[in-house]
């Protein structure tokens, strides 16, 4: 499988992935990504949107327009910092930790029909396998190493 063969059928795949889980569950799946994140995070610990896209490797512009449409929806508020009046601490409403089973079900449920049928060693093989991948498209981005 050349280059083209291999990041074809990666696109391919997040689209279906995508589209399957964004049908289940009703909501953009970049949004209910960021909500399980929130979720499994508070409140252990303070979650920035810096560390939405670090997490998610989600572009900060991307990042901050999906905030400010789960802000409207009442998924999620900001709250100010008082050490930095720039920084504000992204936080659950109520409405969303009621939700957190059914967002962990979807998920749960995702990951059940995307790995049928495959078997713990391949399931390995392959996360090492797009760990390298992401690995390389990071040092691509960073100009340090191309085809």
């Amino acid at each position: 499988m050349d280059g083209k063969q291999c990041a074809g059928s990666v696109l391919g795949l997040a689209n279906q992935i995508k589209r399957v889980f964004d049908t289940t569950t009703g909501r953009c799946g970049a949004q209910i990504r960021i909500l399980n994140f929130v979720l499994v995070s508070y409140p252990d610990r303070e979650i920035y949107q810096k560390d939405i896209e670090e997490e998610l490797n989600i572009r900060s512009a991307s990042v901050s327009t999906l905030l400010k449409k789960m802000e409207a929806q009442d998924f999620i508020r900001r709250e100010k910092v008082s050490s930095d009046n720039r920084l504000k601490r992204i936080l659950p409403t109520t409405h969303t930790v009621e939700m957190k089973e059914q967002v962990e079900r979807h998920i749960a449920l995702l990951e059940k029909r995307l790995t049928a049928g495959i078997g713990e060693e391949e399931l390995r093989i392959f996360s090492n396998v797009l760990k390298k991948m992401q690995e390389n498209m990071e040092l691509t981005e960073r100009g340090n190493r191309y085809g």
